[in-house]
């Protein structure tokens, strides 16, 4: 109706979807993807698990035509209150910096560089002189297996974890 509200059913069939900055994403966000007939307009509306509870916001639909073919991606409400929380705060966002160039490390490179712990981390292909890495005494060719504690899958995992630590903020590797 005219005004009027309008719901869509659907189920999540992804988690964590990286949709790089061809699907419009980013390398900060792990979308959720809903198979749900979104449409367009509905961006920012909210996405509900069955409880009622809101688990993310509505943000894209996939359409080669321009209508909606039933899949949709919603950011995580944990994106949105970390996100909503820094520009209440400070107004705007902020996020950290490394200052690398990464790339996953796969089974072959670990494999050519003798890793026995196999395809884990991010491989530091490029460091940004006088960044923070460069600063730090990251070199080409290392290995970024964790930070702070926390252990690193991949150069995504890496890449969001970095941007958690507050600018300015040091962060061990």
């Amino acid at each position: 109706p005219i005004g009027g509200a309008a719901a869509s059913a659907g189920i999540v069939s992804s988690l964590g979807r990286d949709l790089g900055p061809r699907g419009g994403g980013n390398q900060y966000n792990d979308f959720i993807q809903i198979d749900a007939p979104i449409n367009q307009g509905n961006s920012g509306g909210p996405t509900f698990d069955l409880r009622g509870q809101v688990v993310g916001m509505n943000s894209m639909i996939f359409s080669p035509s321009g209508g909606s073919v039933g899949i949709g991606f919603a950011i995580p409400a944990t994106t949105i209150h970390d996100v909503v929380a820094q520009l209440k705060e400070h107004g705007h966002v902020s996020r950290g910096y490394l200052g690398v160039s990464i790339q996953t490390v796969t089974p072959d490179i670990a494999s050519s560089m003798g890793l026995k712990d196999g395809a884990n981390g991010a491989l530091v292909a490029e460091v940004v002189p006088n960044g923070p890495a460069a600063k730090a005494g990251f070199e080409q060719g290392d290995i970024v297996t964790a930070i702070n504690g926390q252990h690193v899958e991949d150069s995504r995992d890496l890449t969001r974890k970095v941007a958690l630590v507050p600018s300015g903020q040091s962060a061990t590797f």
